[in-house]
């Protein structure tokens, strides 16, 4: 299907918000060296508030692709995001002498502007009284109604507390797009992981990002620290190890009746069917888990090029070699037993080796995901290689 070159604009505010959560991941990590154990929240003061020991750090972020332009003084942008820092100030939210205000824009700032004074950030005591005069002019002489709640919360504010709001007012224009942001956050990165791992290395990481993210906007927890995502860069970069593999899929699946019913004709969910583990109960849905995440988790190793082939054909042989053994033990038991004690034999064969315990087989030595050797099985079920039933290539 052809993509439709739709209206962009319509797009914005969606990018606009991913946007805001890589540009938080990327300030907690730029910020991690200079500031004094730095948590970041989403949504919370601002945008994206980083906060330490001794200050707090407010940014808004403003994506503009298409509709990409010149910050004039009466910017409905800028004057937004005044708002917003004026009416938390008004209302005893933020501590103004120890909060930096931070505007991240993809437009450009023109030297002839008034705001070009916040890029610089370097004037005396007089040039800010001249900032605030012109502030307030164009409050009363602008006539553009979008930016009215934000002129009276500007003027709400006394001549003192503007000085010290201004004095902290810092610009970022031409910020970078989104499609350069995970250039910047693999800068950050580069000496956590080897060069041909950087890709997979931010997979990972954007993953657990958006997870974490999700659980601040929803107030599960109150903030993300910076020693949180060392953790967790830390424990991805040992997982790049030579005796370990990154775990891109660590949460089971949640899986319905309909996906159930749809992959019914899989011999692996066959080979269940035979020993009676029935349909839609949790143990076939905990099978389709791990048949899922083995096989992505496999597919994504091998397109990263972080497993070869034939390590993965190896891991096959010792799932199979093990099977096989016990597989042939049950056999065994199995000599002229009729059909109803065959599956009797089965399934405990199965529920017991495989889905109760699980067999301690390791694709490398650190990587300890029972899913995944379960998921093998499965993998390894569905193409008859083996099975749980005594007569199983008879039976599917």
């Amino acid at each position: 299907m052809s993509i439709i070159d739709t209206d962009f604009s319509a797009k914005e505010p969606s990018l606009g918000y991913f946007y805001q959560i890589k540009y938080a991941l990327l300030l907690l990590l730029t910020n991690a060296r200079d500031l004094d154990n730095p948590k970041v929240r989403i949504e919370n003061l601002d945008d994206v508030e980083i906060e330490d020991v001794n200050s707090v750090h407010l940014y808004q972020t403003k994506l503009h692709i298409k509709s990409k332009a010149n910050l004039t003084d009466s910017s409905v942008d800028f004057w937004k995001t005044l708002r917003v820092w004026s009416e938390n100030i008004i209302n005893k939210l933020i501590d103004v002498e120890n909060t930096v205000f931070s505007l991240i824009t993809t437009e450009n700032v023109p030297k002839t502007s008034l705001l070009y004074h916040f890029i610089e950030n370097n004037y005396s005591d007089e040039d800010l009284n001249e900032i605030i005069e012109k502030l307030d002019l164009i409050t009363v002489n602008s006539s553009n109604a979008t930016n009215t709640k934000a002129y009276e919360a500007f003027q709400k504010l006394s001549f003192e507390i503007k000085k010290k709001l201004v004095r902290n007012i810092r610009i970022v224009d031409n910020s970078i797009s989104i499609d350069e942001i995970d250039s910047k956050i693999k800068k950050q990165l580069i000496l956590s992981s080897y060069p041909d791992h950087l890709d997979a290395f931010l997979e990972i990481l954007d993953g657990w990002w958006l997870k974490k993210s999700i659980e601040n906007l929803t107030l599960r927890i109150d903030f993300i620290s910076a020693d949180e995502l060392q953790l967790k860069i830390a424990n991805i970069r040992d997982s790049f190890n030579s005796d370990n593999l990154p775990n891109h899929f660590p949460e089971p699946l949640e899986i319905t009746d309909e996906d159930v019913s749809l992959l019914k004709e899989k011999k692996f969910l066959k080979q269940l069917e035979i020993i009676k583990i029935t349909t839609n109960s949790r143990a076939v849905k905990r099978a389709i888990s791990d048949f899922r995440r083995a096989f992505e988790q496999r597919s994504k190793w091998l397109r990263l090029h972080l497993l070869n082939p034939e390590e993965e054909e190896e891991y096959d042989k010792k799932l199979q070699d093990y099977w096989r053994n016990i597989f042939e033990i049950m056999c065994d038991e199995a000599e002229d037993k009729e059909q109803e004690e065959l599956i009797a034999l089965g399934k405990t064969f199965y529920l017991e080796q495989f889905a109760k315990t699980c067999p301690q087989i390791k694709i490398r030595d650190k990587f300890n995901e029972d899913y995944l050797t379960r998921g093998s099985y499965q993998m390894l079920s569905d193409t008859k290689k083996v099975g749980w039933h005594p007569k199983f290539k008879d039976e599917i």
